[in-house]
């Protein structure tokens, strides 16, 4: 009975578990610890275990080790398909008093932003993998862009707000909430004045 619970989360999470999800599901970690030895899960990090069978999602499995981590520019660009290929190092947004030693050793570019930002604009997308992730959304990453303009490539840079001002479910309104929230109305109006 337990086994097929657990073989249940394991298909609907494909073929990634979290300790914390089984024990949620009301399953003891010594019952679970002992189906991963059974099944030949493989530990992928802390109380995360993949399935021989699963596909190793990097986005999702950074993000089940360090929640607080928002996917934020080039990476956020990428998989709201604003941008031609995947980035190289990814990068994540945290509240400028977080401090991980992990996060860092994971390879990853690290955006620090005030605590009142932090949360602004989050929203959840499908990683390759087919896992949720935690990103910006579309608007919220325009005014991130805008806002760190000269460290990031001209190309991803014009792409990306070329490709914004095509898409159908763009939402200016809602672009200019956040640029007067992070103080970037003037950057904002006079990026898309010369672009457009």
């Amino acid at each position: 009975m337990k086994q097929n619970a657990i073989e249940k989360l394991l298909a609907e999470n494909n073929g990634i578990l979290k300790t914390a999800d089984v024990v949620t599901a009301g399953i003891s970690k010594e019952t679970f610890y002992k189906y991963v030895k059974g099944a030949g899960l493989e530990k992928a990090a802390h109380g995360i275990y993949l399935s021989p069978a699963a596909w190793a999602d990097e986005m999702y499995l950074l993000q089940a080790q360090i929640p607080k981590a928002i996917y934020s520019h080039e990476t956020a660009l990428y998989l709201h398909d604003l941008a031609e290929m995947e980035p190289t190092p990814l990068t994540v947004t945290v509240s400028s008093q977080y401090n991980s030693p992990a996060l860092a050793e994971k390879g990853v570019r690290i955006v620090y932003v005030k605590k009142e930002w932090h949360a602004l604009g989050v929203c959840s997308v499908l990683s390759p993998g087919g896992h949720l992730l935690n990103v910006y959304d579309i608007e919220r990453t325009i005014c991130d862009v805008i806002r760190k303009r000269r460290e990031i490539d001209a190309s991803v840079f014009n792409y990306a707000l070329v490709g914004y001002m095509k898409r159908k479910d763009k939402n200016l309104n809602r672009l200019m909430e956040y640029a007067e929230t992070m103080r970037l109305e003037k950057k904002i109006r006079e990026t898309m004045g010369v672009l457009f």
